[in-house]
């Protein structure tokens, strides 16, 4: 079995190497991979960094609905340390803990504690402020302006203000899901300081500029799926799967080929290098970790990743041994069949470490699609 990951890892890169500069060539009019010129050469306005509207890709299924789910629901590829059970309880601690914040912080040591483990760790010993940067900051913020942009694109009364009500509920949201495992003082740093930090920090037109078009700073989240079948602990049937909410960014240094570094985070950390196949189609491999268990992120286990993206919206993705247990996910995003269609299907395939497959469909204009697992 040591053997058999690293043949799979090389025959799929091999696959998309070939195939991918193939999909990037204009395709015979009426084709299924033809992508319009139009889509192509579409200019950027100057006032929207992020959201791009592609009508292909993981860019094609974003908008306010998915990324407040995505957003939401992200720790849920942890089930060791996260799940969306009891939720009222766990919503009644949160407002509580958010409420008396300082009761909170003395709950967990104090205040010199709190900035040692959620803001600088000063006396070392602790990873916890590595997510609040990462993930609460950085990425927290550019998801915080891309809704902002979404809503001033589609006309939407007070795109800011209306992005910061969404953009705060959901990570309420998420901080309720957390909470099975969370210490009582992490939404004081998430909800008080670094989320709204993230807001400032990416309004500010010379920062946002600089994380569009030097770190090159896109997300590529997994296709959400609802698996009906999915037994809960209260009896009733259900659940979201395939949620993840992931970074990445290409800073252009020099390497071979135009090679750019590549970093992809989220509760996978993968580091490798992005290739130009053509003038719009990337190739991007990395290694890498996923945390096992959130309650210590540094416990992790290895993990590898395989990326074809075209114009910085990703096409299909290959997780090897990441997060939810999973030894292979892969994701197929709309495009590929039915170009800038409202029908154009996305796919989800997992093999679980126990052997179990899972499977799932979306289309482009669902928030969510339908997966099953094997019994």
């Amino acid at each position: 079995m040591i053997t058999f990951w690293p043949r799979i890892a090389s025959a799929l890169a091999l696959v998309l190497a070939a195939v991918g500069p193939c999909m990037a060539q204009d395709a015979p009019t009426g084709t299924a991979l033809e992508i319009p010129k139009s889509e192509l050469a579409k200019p950027e306005a100057p006032r929207f960094l992020f959201y791009k509207g592609q009508g292909y890709g993981s860019e094609s299924q974003f908008n306010p609905l998915t990324s407040f789910i995505t957003w939401s629901y992200d720790t849920l590829q942890v089930p060791d340390s996260f799940n969306d059970f009891d939720m009222s309880k766990r919503w009644a601690t949160v407002r509580f803990d958010l409420q008396h914040p300082n009761n909170a912080i003395q709950r967990q040591g104090g205040w010199n504690e709190f900035v040692n483990r959620q803001i600088f760790p000063y006396k070392g010993g602790h990873a916890d402020w590595v997510p609040n940067y990462s993930l609460h900051l950085l990425g927290g913020g550019m998801v915080y302006r891309k809704n902002a942009e979404w809503f001033e694109a589609h006309d939407v009364p007070f795109p800011w203000l209306t992005s910061a009500v969404l953009t705060t509920t959901a990570e309420l949201l998420q901080e309720t899901v957390e909470k099975t495992s969370t210490k009582p003082d992490d939404e004081i740093a998430d909800v008080y300081l670094f989320r709204p930090l993230g807001m400032l920090l990416f309004r500010w037109d010379r920062f946002a500029r600089f994380a569009a078009d030097d770190l090159h700073l896109v997300e590529w989240n997994g296709q959400p799926m609802y698996e009906p079948d999915y037994l809960r602990p209260s009896g009733n049937r259900g659940r979201l799967t395939n949620v993840s909410q992931n970074f990445v960014v290409r800073p252009r240094v020099a390497g071979p080929d135009d090679a750019r570094l590549f970093v992809y985070f989220g509760l996978t950390t993968l580091v490798g290098l992005s290739h130009p196949v053509s003038p719009s189609d990337s190739f991007s491999w990395g290694f890498g970790a996923a945390i096992q268990k959130a309650q210590d992120p540094t416990i992790t286990h290895l993990s590898g990743g395989l990326f074809y993206d075209r114009n910085d919206s990703l096409l299909a993705s290959l997780i090897l041994n990441g997060t939810d247990d999973l030894k292979v996910r892969l994701n197929v995003y709309p495009g590929i069949v039915g170009t800038a269609t409202w029908w154009s299907p996305g796919l989800y395939v997992g093999l679980g470490s126990h052997g179990k497959l899972s499977a799932g469909l979306t289309i482009r204009v669902l928030p969510v699609g339908y997966a099953k697992q094997q019994k």
